[in-house]
């Protein structure tokens, strides 16, 4: 397998109750260095399952998923050397309670990468700036507002230093005026070409940022394209329908 792509996804099933229900059913997607790529479609189409699949959160039926030229699908691959790689950031933030804003930042990088304390400090409290969240190094996740919490989500992911950033639907549990300045944080890491997966409902945030738009229903990937192409003349019945619901 060449590492042409960042990430190969080839024929991936995600099959339940004995195959009764398909949450992924054959979805076949590259995806390249640099490249953001959005996911949508409506609830229960497969969405979060294909990228929970991406770092194996989610363990396919079947299938194979390529990340830099490795099978991480294959047995005897260790999943957590390639999950130090790709960044998650949830719905829900995820952050140690118990732990202050850089602390939450630093354990990762120490414990995995075995950074020293100064030297993951020092990264982190760079990033802290660049969400203009400095000042809040030493608070604690209950101290911080929803939309604080998931631009800290972002910047732990990236104290990592991953090759990609895989986001499920990061925005969701946001209170509306929240959701702008998590998607600015958004927009200007794919300024600043990180490579990054997409599931969200911000239509606006996948015309304006994304390179490429998968639109997926019953677990299949229906439509792929710009976003020129997705949300201008579709000739496809099952997106116009489900574009007429959230435009």
């Amino acid at each position: 397998m060449s590492a042409d792509h960042l990430i190969s996804v080839k024929d991936l099933k995600k099959h339940y109750n004995g195959g009764a229900i398909k949450a992924l059913d054959g979805v076949s997607i590259d995806i390249d260095k640099g490249e953001v790529v959005v996911i949508i479609g409506p609830s229960g189409s497969g969405k979060s399952t294909l990228l929970r699949s991406l770092n194996l959160l989610e363990t396919p039926t079947s299938g194979n998923i390529y990340f830099e030229g490795e099978d991480i699908t294959s047995k005897n691959i260790d999943i957590n050397k390639f999950r130090q790689k790709m960044g998650m950031v949830f719905q829900h933030f995820n952050l140690f309670p118990h732990l202050t804003i850089l602390k939450n930042m630093t354990l990762a990088p120490r414990k995995l990468k075995h950074e020293s304390k100064e030297e993951a400090e020092a990264f982190a409290r760079e990033l802290l700036k660049k969400v203009a969240l400095q000042d809040r190094a030493d608070a604690y996740p209950s101290q911080l507002s929803g939309g604080q919490k998931q631009r800290i989500a972002i910047v732990r992911a990236l104290a990592m230093k991953p090759d990609v950033l895989l986001f499920d639907e990061p925005t969701s549990a946001l209170d509306p005026e929240m959701v702008g300045e998590v998607l600015d944080v958004m927009k200007d890491l794919a300024k600043e070409g990180m490579t990054m997966v997409v599931v969200t409902h911000e239509m606006g945030f996948a015309r304006e940022v994304g390179d490429r738009i998968i639109f997926m229903d019953e677990g299949k990937i229906v439509v792929e394209g710009t976003p020129e192409e997705i949300f201008g003349q579709t000739d496809n019945d099952r997106l116009k329908t489900f574009l007429a619901k959230v435009l």
